[in-house]
């Protein structure tokens, strides 16, 4: 447990920690951004929040995002951006898991794209519960006050292979997003529903 201890204090896991999940979040709200009907067809497709907070949520969501982006670089604040990071990522993998348990795979995770009708999966539980727990090192782990250059290295190579390991697996890992035919109106699901 000591050597669990001191790897979550290193500085380079800190800093590689805190570039994986505030380049992982940009990319995300990029995607949201680009196109935020679509993203909110998305959060309505999970069956969820009732119709009159599908909006209102898609846009908590965002918010949440920007501020995970913008408060991840900065020490003073890191910790809560990365309690904050820690609760979307449960917050998501708890929203997969009861689509998937009700039987509902054919619908967008809304993850790095809003292609509406791709699948989900039980590795996009895993992949956001072991994204909390990395977050959650940097909530319980004070921030260094140093930082040598080696670990900069070192973070910004984790960091970067992290990311790419994380969008290759949200694009080959699951089927590609189903086709939807011009008469079917944005946002309709395909599979059984609850």
């Amino acid at each position: 447990m000591e050597a669990l201890s001191r790897l979550v204090a290193a500085p380079a896991w800190q800093t590689a920690c805190w570039l994986s999940l505030a380049g992982l979040f940009a990319l995300a709200l990029k995607g949201k951004l680009e196109d935020l009907d679509a993203f909110v067809a998305t959060v309505r497709n999970y069956r969820i929040l009732p119709e009159m907070l599908v909006r209102p949520g898609a846009l908590a969501v965002l918010a949440g995002e920007v501020l995970v982006v913008a408060g991840l670089p900065f020490p003073a604040t890191r910790p809560a951006a990365a309690g904050l990071a820690g609760a979307l990522l449960v917050l998501f993998a708890g929203a997969l898991a009861i689509n998937l348990v009700r039987g509902r795979r054919s619908i967008d995770c809304g993850c790095f794209r809003s292609a509406l009708r791709g699948r989900i999966g039980w590795s996009q539980v895993v992949r956001n519960g072991l994204l909390a727990a990395a977050a959650t090192t940097l909530v319980v782990s004070p921030a260094p006050s140093t930082v040598a250059i080696g670990d900069v290295l070192v973070a910004v190579a984790a960091a970067s292979s992290v990311v790419l390991l994380l969008l290759a697996h949200s694009f080959l890992a699951f089927d590609p997003p189903l086709e939807r035919s011009a008469s079917e109106p944005l946002g309709a699901e395909g599979g059984r529903s609850a």
